[in-house]
């Protein structure tokens, strides 16, 4: 029995001292596992203008899942005073390979104006520690040379790897010009005023020669009182008439010289004649002064009347 409980005391101290060694080992593990987290700056600049600002991406990358747990402010009291940050967009979480993860966010960084008197000088930007997955990880500080302005500017800007650009400035898009709508208007107005002129040429039937003359006589014998602007106003109509049925300058001819045209390009001896007859008597009342009354003024109209329905038929020389 006293060796039986001796070889148990000795298995019970074996495994007392395997479960200690195992509990002691574990906060080394989680201590290198802490420390296999990697935080990094990229994109700060060597300086800026105090009137700009520059923009930089913190980066944390560890074994995921990494949980990511910022400070609230984010820089140190210090940096706090003389610098104003602001996020630029949300953070990013991706794979980052071999079972760990990267965590990105860009932010952006404004210089306060220092006090009067105050050089702008270097300034240095620190940061709080930030909890990564419950321990405690810290960025490394980033210093950069404030001027007076942009034209104070003498080094370029830092180029470490994975360093990303400030973005372009949103300029507003142009104002649109009203030229190309007030065009369009016009020529929609003169598009539409063409139209109109055709339509209304198309609707236009040309009014004939005979037609044209039966209305102008028409009118004259729908005159109260008729008198010796009568018959100048017959023998006018009449000439007219023979003018655009024959093409003869009849208004420029004597009577005469009328009807001997008329006569050698065939006329009907009977059209011929009562035309003389009718510019014989308009002829006398304007150069002998042989006026007829409204009656005999009315006859003459109607004699006119009559002599441009015949001619005016599809039948005859014309």
């Amino acid at each position: 029995m006293t060796a039986r409980n001796a070889e148990r005391g000795t298995r019970n101290a074996g495994r007392f001292l395997s479960i200690v060694l195992a509990l002691s080992a574990a906060p080394a593990r989680l201590d290198a596992q802490s420390t296999d987290v990697h935080a990094r700056v990229e994109g700060a600049p060597q300086q800026v203008a105090l009137s700009g600002w520059m923009r930089v991406t913190l980066v944390l990358e560890g074994p995921k899942p990494l949980r990511v747990e910022l400070p609230d402010p984010l820089l140190t009291a210090d940096a706090n005073g003389v610098w104003r940050i602001r996020p630029d967009g949300p953070a990013e979480l991706a794979p980052a390979g071999n079972g760990r993860e990267r965590w990105r966010r860009a932010y952006r960084l404004t210089p306060y104006p220092p006090p009067a008197g105050d050089p702008a000088g270097k300034r240095v930007v620190s940061f709080n520690p930030v909890t990564v997955s419950g321990r405690p990880v810290t960025w490394p500080p980033i210093e950069v040379e404030v001027t007076k302005s942009v034209g104070d500017l003498t080094t370029p800007p830092r180029a470490p790897v994975g360093v990303e650009d400030p973005p372009d400035p949103i300029r507003p898009p142009p104002e649109p010009s009203p030229i190309p709508w007030i065009a369009a208007a016009a020529g929609l107005v003169l598009a539409a005023a063409l139209i109109v002129v055709l339509v209304r040429k198309r609707r236009a039937k040309p009014v004939p020669p005979h037609e044209r003359a039966l209305s102008a006589l028409t009118q004259l014998l729908a005159a109260n009182d008729l008198g010796a602007e009568a018959s100048e106003r017959v023998a006018a109509v009449l000439r007219r008439f023979v003018e655009q049925r024959l093409a003869l300058p009849a208004t420029k001819l004597t009577t005469t010289e009328l009807l001997s045209a008329a006569r050698a390009q065939g006329w009907p001896v009977e059209q011929a004649d009562a035309l003389g007859t009718i510019l014989d008597e308009c002829d006398r009342a304007k150069f002998a002064g042989d006026v007829p009354d409204d009656d005999g003024c009315r006859r003459l109209v109607r004699l006119a009347v009559d002599w441009v329905h015949d001619v005016g038929r599809p039948a005859g020389p014309w």
